[in-house]
């Protein structure tokens, strides 16, 4: 038996075609990055930069992003005005709410609180990127708080987020599918 590794195009079009509306992408290891698919093709972020330390201090002002899941997935210089890294240089994981009407509820408020409130293409919400302590503000905002937040809040009356979880001082892109009940709690669909 052979086994051969696979081509970052290859592993990226597998990825693409698995993406649904609902999806959370928790990219890299360590603190990592996180990110929620609005619909079947777009992705919503809160991008930060690479100046660290704007992350604590003054923050970055109209930091939330949305992309094709193309342009999220291989990275594009120009998408409504901001730039996208190619994700898939990191490895991604793709984790998928087994109820999927209550993945796509929480998808639309995604798109409606953190990108346009009228579902349109062009973005009328300008978030702030910080890293702030607390796990219920709005803005600043930052990637795995915002996608907690969708689910936190998107979900209406229903329990899908664990009470505790909004007492957190923070949320790592990897602790979010532990945050969910046993009812709403996602599946790991795969690594890309």
């Amino acid at each position: 038996m052979k086994i051969e590794q696979r081509s970052t195009t290859s592993n990226g079009n597998r990825l693409k075609a698995a993406i649904q509306k609902g999806d959370i992408l928790i990219v890299g290891g360590g603190a990592g990055h996180a990110a929620i698919a609005t619909t079947d093709n777009y992705i919503l972020e809160m991008s930060g930069s690479q100046n660290f330390a704007s992350w604590f201090i003054g923050g970055i002002s109209n930091n939330n992003h949305q992309f094709t899941k193309q342009n999220w997935i291989f990275g594009t210089s120009n998408e409504q005005g901001a730039s996208s890294a190619p994700h898939i240089a990191k490895w991604i994981q793709l984790w998928r709410m087994p109820n999927q009407a209550m993945a796509k509820q929480c998808a639309d408020y995604a798109d409606a609180k953190f990108w346009s409130s009228t579902h349109s293409y062009t973005k009328n919400r300008h978030i702030t990127y910080r890293l702030t302590s607390g796990t219920l503000t709005m803005d600043p905002n930052y990637c795995s708080k915002m996608v907690f937040q969708s689910f936190y809040f998107g979900s209406g009356s229903a329990n899908v987020i664990q009470g505790f979880s909004a007492a957190l001082t923070s949320i790592l892109p990897n602790a979010l599918p532990n945050l969910f009940t046993n009812n709403f709690k996602p599946y790991k669909v795969g690594t890309y």
